[in-house]
């Protein structure tokens, strides 16, 4: 989205106009400026997205009271548009395997399902839990279709959104904003686009810009460490780009007194994967965290049993193939293991002996375990055999062709 010249066109001329308007007429403005340009990309699932947003502000309220059938309400708004989600977003997967589904499917995913998916769920709960008493429908608008993290997050929690808010104008704020903005750009075309794509990658992978079906097709006529070496980049290059959106998107919300959650602090850096995975993506690992990982443990009393639900939520949450699968129990066995690791130091003393000079160490190790998870990210594409045999290749082995075929 920000590489549309309609982007940064709404940005620059709503800023002032936000600024000049009374404070009570400021998010309603927002969220229909929002709207119209969301809705100049894709107009007939962002016009239903307001029927949703409808629903969840005025039936969820019901659900506070005692009486056994309004409870019922937060789980069936849940199961509602998790099922609005799953047709859009995995339904074709299932059209797949069986083709005389295929008059169902849908041929369009809506822009930003599974960001405002987790967003309304989350207003439902803590509205619920009392965390949230605000009535304003023109701002909970604005929090749904706020543009710049529409897309590509961050996934803002509404009560975060309301308490840090400016009322007034502040130069501070447009400086810092303007900042942010610049820096995002930065990252993403000087640092991503150039130096790790046009000119770091080549030199890493033997001369040539390697896709994803580049590196499938020659797998086996490629050197390991070239593997690893492609696969390291792709990871750099993921968290460049993503974090530079994020920094446009904190940064254009600076713009309108917004102060956005921080979704990275340099995860590349994290001495351990538990580290790691505070450091990543913060916005959804809090929102697993706090609607996946603390139910399930309260559920099981087994940390494993919600460490493996928490992360392969998140795999699905990228989407719904076996690859997404394989790397969310990837990353669960990484923290499963870390934990139990983290056990036996405490239970024995070795972290009292070892103390903290032995973290930097682990930086590499964390970097080349993150590295491990893109051979099946990055093949999301060509099903999950094939990220086994991208991983294998990075162990040194040479695996065949997906045997079911």
């Amino acid at each position: 989205m920000i590489q549309t010249s309609n982007f940064w066109l709404l940005l620059f001329s709503t800023v002032l106009i936000y600024w000049f308007l009374p404070l009570k007429f400021r998010a309603g403005f927002l969220a229909l400026a929002s709207y119209a340009y969301l809705a100049s990309i894709e107009p007939v699932a962002v016009t239903v997205l307001i029927a949703w947003i409808l629903v969840f502000f005025y039936v969820t309220p019901h659900a506070m009271t005692e009486k056994q059938p309004t409870r019922l309400i937060v789980p069936a708004l849940i199961l509602a548009i998790l099922g609005y989600l799953f047709y859009y977003k995995y339904f074709p997967i299932l059209v797949g395997l069986f083709p005389t589904l295929e008059f169902l499917k849908s041929p369009i995913v809506p822009l930003g399902i599974s960001y405002f998916t987790f967003k309304l769920i989350h207003y439902a709960v803590e509205v619920v839990r009392g965390n949230i008493t605000d009535r304003s429908l023109s701002r909970f608008f604005c929090y749904i279709f706020l543009y710049p993290i529409f897309t590509a997050g961050p996934i803002e929690r509404f009560d975060h959104f309301l308490a840090n808010r400016e009322d007034s104008w502040q130069r501070q704020s447009m400086v810092e904003g303007a900042t942010r903005i610049v820096y995002g750009l930065i990252k993403l075309f000087v640092i991503g686009k150039l130096f790790i794509a046009q000119l770091l990658q080549p030199w890493v992978t033997g001369g040539s810009v390697l896709t994803p079906l580049d590196l499938i097709s020659h797998l086996t006529s490629l050197q390991t460490h070239e593997v690893w070496g492609y696969l390291a980049l792709t990871f750099l290059y993921a968290y460049i780009e993503f974090s530079a959106y994020s920094d446009i998107a904190i940064g254009a919300s600076r713009l309108y007194g917004f102060r956005i959650m921080e979704n990275f602090n340099f995860p590349i850096l994290a001495s351990n994967i538990g580290e790691f995975w505070k450091r990543w993506h913060m916005t959804l690992v809090g929102w697993i965290q706090r609607y996946i990982y603390l139910p399930t443990i309260g559920l099981t009393r087994s940390p494993y049993a919600a460490v493996y639900s928490t992360f392969l939520t998140m795999g699905l949450w990228h989407g719904a193939t076996s690859n997404w699968i394989l790397w969310g129990a990837y990353h669960a066995t990484g923290v499963s293991i870390f934990l139990t690791w983290g056990r036996i130091k405490r239970s024995r003393g070795w972290h009292t002996v070892l103390g903290n000079s032995w973290k930097y160490v682990g930086v590499p190790f964390t970097f080349a375990f993150v590295t491990g998870s893109y051979a099946f990210s990055a093949t999301s594409g060509y099903g999950g055999w094939t990220g086994l045999r991208v991983f294998a290749k990075l162990l040194g082995y040479n695996l065949g062709l997906n045997p079911l075929h």
